[in-house]
């Protein structure tokens, strides 16, 4: 089999790299831009620095900070608005995943005459828009979604109630571990076991490639050594490094590979219920393990070994319950709370099949991911991380 590996963008890594993002819009090109972000990023200073930025290398810079969580559709249409009234030529966002999805979006509606409703109907088709998107930089403040490096922005579908990925390549990427000191424990905890679920998939999807296996045994391993020590001092500057390096080389992991059906279930835990989408991946990755143990045993028993395990069964079952089993003990020593936990009953969480049978990420699952399977795989998130 030929497989076909890529990366969408060029990729500034390193303390004070936000600082360059002037050069870069202006090596792209750019005289005016939009700079996405929202009132906590602003807060924070952090898109004061981009601002400063571009304002040294003579780059004309506007401020939309309205982004929210789950990037909803009317933000993107609010800042596409805004963008195309002020005549930008350039997008760039500044914040964590919601942010950068918004901030894709937006670069896709801003070179187009259509609208939000519109580009969701695209997404769903997987077609494209008639124009090419705006040049896009984007800049993480968080270490989890590594949508810096991904073609895909998840946007929220208010009206349906659904979360639909819109096709946007990002044309560079900023990431500054600098901007992710004093990252709350919750938020860090979160958005690392966001970026642990897009390799365990990643390794375990119907596309895999050489390349994407790479980035994702070296991600299971920092996130694995790094989140517990990042989680407890939220100053700890090589261990931000770490995990910021570790998002990334995910996102551009799964860029190629593609997530599966944990992603499908977990867009539909965060569209039902609106849980943080780091915890519905988190709860979800053990039983995706245990699924393809059979199909990837070697693969598995090597993301167990990457996280300090010995495996000394042969038995695809046994391997992938060994390796499940260890990961709810990373969790639950972690913090990430049960389903119980968030007041959601094991009646309410299958109740979310219907949805997850909709998904098209399904279909990259290795075993056919029918009702009935998707429905007891719920229940298994359940029942067996109490």
């Amino acid at each position: 089999m030929v497989q076909r590996y890529t990366q969408l963008c060029p990729v500034a890594f390193g303390t004070g790299a936000v600082s360059t993002t002037g050069d870069v819009a202006k090596e792209l090109g750019l005289s005016k831009v939009l700079v996405v972000t929202d009132e906590n990023v602003e807060k924070m200073g952090h898109a004061q620095k981009v601002v400063d930025s571009l304002k040294t290398a003579g780059i004309d810079p506007v401020l939309f900070n309205r982004c929210e969580m789950d990037a909803p559709d009317y933000t993107v249409q609010a800042g596409a608005d805004l963008a195309k009234s002020e005549g930008v030529d350039g997008i760039i966002g500044i914040g964590g995943g919601s942010v950068l999805d918004t901030a894709k979006a937006i670069s896709s509606l801003a070179a187009n005459s259509v609208d939000v409703a519109a580009l969701l109907d695209f997404s769903r088709k997987m077609m494209p828009l008639e124009n090419p998107s705006l040049k896009l930089i984007l800049i993480p403040t968080t270490s989890g979604t590594g949508s810096e490096s991904t073609i895909i922005a998840v946007i929220s579908d208010t009206k349906n109630h659904e979360k639909i990925g819109a096709i946007t390549p990002p044309s560079f990427a900023i990431v500054d571990p600098e901007l992710t000191l004093g990252m709350p424990k919750a938020i860090t905890l979160y958005t690392g076991m966001d970026a642990f679920s897009h390799v365990c998939e990643a390794l375990t999807s119907v596309q895999p490639n050489p390349h994407s296996d790479i980035l994702c045994y070296d991600t299971i391993e920092r996130i694995t050594k790094w989140l517990p020590i990042a989680a407890a001092d939220s100053m700890d500057l090589e261990a931000r490094e770490n995990l910021a390096l570790a998002s990334n080389n995910a996102g551009i992991a799964f860029n190629d590979a593609m997530v599966h059906l944990g992603h499908a279930i977990a867009h539909s835990m965060g569209a039902t219920f609106h849980i943080p989408h780091g915890i519905a991946c988190a709860l979800v990755t053990p039983v995706i393990l245990e699924l393809t143990a059979p199909v990837y045993p070697e693969k598995v028993k090597k993301i167990g070994t990457c996280m300090g395990l010995t495996i000394a069964a042969t038995d695809p079952q046994k391997i992938g319950r060994e390796v499940a089993d260890n990961l709810r003990q990373f969790q639950k020593q972690l913090g990430i709370p049960t389903l119980q936990e968030l007041n959601i009953s094991r009646e309410q969480i299958i109740g979310c099949t219907d949805y997850v049978a909709n998904e098209g990420l399904r279909f990259l699952c290795p075993v056919p991911a029918t009702e009935e399977l998707i429905a007891a795989s719920l229940a298994k998130i359940y029942d067996c991380y109490q």
